[in-house]
């Protein structure tokens, strides 16, 4: 989206939200133009038209709010932790000894909240009781949170995925005063 695209874009939230006035217009339309860069104006303009017909808050939408209509717009129907504990508790059940199957079935996002081939096989190992209550009970959480992880990192546009992905990935300088080794 280029700069005069996003000076179209704050100026149609200002005439929707008499109380939004930035303080200063210029760095403001900077920030969103440099901010939504990967953005078109149309997949922005939808998103705010979508945002202010359903907004009963009465604030206007931050850029945040902007991109997370886009991402909604954009996501296909995702399979929900119920979906996703069914697949596992079938997949447990013939883990014993096919776990590098039963885990390679599974969708990544599913196999990311499992952990490895051997937790399934683990798993199968314990009792139906415990699957049902504690190991139930712990993937659901594990997938809420490894499914809310990934949608955030979805939200972000390539560049900046890549960018965190690189910093995650580089190796770490650890200096020696950080272990404890004294110089000289």
């Amino acid at each position: 989206m280029t700069r005069e695209e996003t000076k179209k874009i704050i100026r149609i939230i200002c005439d929707s939200y008499p109380n939004y006035r930035p303080s200063n217009l210029s760095e403001t339309v900077d920030v969103w133009s440099s901010m939504l860069d990967s953005f078109s104006y149309q997949q922005i303009s939808v998103a705010l038209k979508a945002f202010i017909l359903t907004d009963t808050s009465g604030f206007a939408p931050s850029i945040g709010q902007l991109v997370q209509m886009i991402k909604k717009a954009e996501q296909k129907d995702e399979m929900n932790e119920l979906e996703a504990w069914t697949m596992v508790s079938k997949a447990i059940r013939n883990s014993s000894y096919h776990a590098e199957e039963e885990f390679a079935k599974l969708p990544p996002l599913v196999q990311k909240a499992v952990g490895s081939p051997r937790q399934l096989q683990n798993w199968s190992q314990t009792s139906l009781e415990s699957i049902e209550t504690v190991v139930q009970s712990n993937f659901l959480k594990t997938y809420r949170g490894v499914y809310k992880r990934e949608q955030e990192l979805q939200a972000l546009p390539e560049n900046v995925r890549n960018a965190l992905a690189s910093i995650s990935c580089a190796p770490r300088v650890v200096k020696s005063e950080q272990i404890g080794v004294k110089n000289g």
